[in-house]
């Protein structure tokens, strides 16, 4: 369970930073309405990341682990 958690953990992040410079670089373009549209979908991927962060420390907690910092793992 843990397992799943990380990847949806990095993937969500890997998600979000990839929206965000796209969202950055559409603005620098002058297309704003899409550069909003993708940071509104880095936005999400960071909530759902979050989330997930949340379920892997309450699994921690309830078996006693503590689980790295996955977050630094990501380029």
């Amino acid at each position: 369970m843990a397992n799943v958690l990380i990847k949806g953990i990095v993937l969500d992040e890997a998600c979000a930073r990839e929206f965000a410079r796209a969202a950055s670089h559409l603005e620098a373009t002058g297309v704003t309405s899409t550069a909003d549209a993708m940071r509104t979908q880095a936005r999400l991927h960071r909530v759902k990341s979050l989330e997930l962060q949340g379920k892997l420390a309450a699994l921690g907690d309830q078996y006693g682990i503590v689980f790295p910092n996955v977050l630094k793992s990501i380029p």
